[in-house]
């Protein structure tokens, strides 16, 4: 429940605990690597860097110049810890795209990619801790908290996270018209990045919002995770490409149902998304408005959703 801001708090004081309490933990999270555990440690560690850097997106217009140095260093340290936290969502994957065809995907095949994915993996966390990559990442986290502590916003309340929300549903929105347009790796990579903005900007909303988001939060979240998806079968495809233990008439098999299930993927994705987006953002922000602070009315019916 800490990543929320809470009703009876100043937004400013609220966005440095949340940012301050997301660094900590993501600093406490980089102590090892090299096991499946850690691994997952430090997936969790670049998540919390994903929020605090969604937390800068939503305040940006009302907070001093100095988060955008801050912005772009979370920027680096995500970059930096990329290559360690996306081998066992590539591998979970692997596993759900085998059960899912089991009929086209024979266990040896499976097994042998996925040993694969497993020594590609250890190759990055030697990689990790011979360049020290989580004590890099930790120290410019720890550098942070000195320019966080000092942040304040030129606004409170309301008015403090306005224009950063509509931004940020426009921009999702924007970006799904992309995707839907050029229905490339790279316009859905963009996309997903925008709905998760969303959606943690969401999650940060509901306490002020008495948890009437809830709904809005699970479609987002279940939006993300099909993203999340696509984007792990467009690094398991280039694995398959350039790294494949099988032979080439079962690489070709596997290129198949990888691109097989990215369209099923991208379906569902699209059929959401114009759900949670047939709102436009103008009227999305007028809505959490009424839902903000104690005095907002018990119910505020959502928008008609597209069909």
């Amino acid at each position: 429940m800490a990543f929320r801001l809470k009703p009876d708090k100043s937004v400013s004081s609220e966005i440095r605990r949340i940012v301050l309490r997301q660094l900590e933990t993501a600093i406490s999270e980089l102590k090892s690597v090299g096991d499946p555990e850690s691994d997952e440690a430090i997936h969790d560690a670049r998540r919390r860097v994903k929020k605090i850097r969604a937390v800068i997106r939503l305040v940006r217009p009302v907070l001093d110049q100095s988060s955008v140095a801050v912005d772009k260093d979370l920027r680096d340290v995500s970059h930096l810890l990329a290559p360690v936290a996306d081998g066992q969502g590539v591998i979970a994957t692997l596993d759900q795209l085998a059960r899912r065809y089991q009929d086209l995907l024979p266990p040896r095949v499976v097994a042998s990619i996925r040993a694969g994915l497993v020594d590609r993996g250890a190759r990055a966390d030697r990689h990790a801790w011979t360049e020290q990559v989580l004590q890099t990442a930790a120290a410019a986290l720890r550098a942070e908290r000195r320019h966080v502590k000092e942040w304040r916003l030129h606004a409170d309340g309301f008015r403090a996270i306005a224009p950063g929300l509509e931004r940020s549903v426009r921009r999702a929105r924007n970006a799904m018209m992309q995707a839907w347009a050029r229905p490339d790796a790279a316009h859905y990579h963009a996309w997903r990045r925008y709905v998760k903005d969303h959606w943690f900007h969401v999650r940060l909303l509901e306490g002020p919002c008495a948890n009437r988001l809830a709904a809005e939060q699970r479609r987002l979240e279940a939006l993300d995770g099909m993203l999340g998806e696509h984007h792990n079968l467009v690094l398991l495809r280039h694995v398959l490409v350039t790294d494949s233990r099988v032979s080439r008439q079962q690489t070709a098999q596997c290129l198949r149902i990888v691109s097989s299930y990215r369209r099923v993927l991208r379906q569902h994705a699209q059929s959401l998304g114009a759900r949670i987006y047939a709102e436009k953002p103008r009227r999305f922000v007028r809505r959490v408005k009424q839902l903000w602070g104690p005095a907002a009315p018990q119910h505020v019916a959502a928008p008609a959703q597209a069909p």
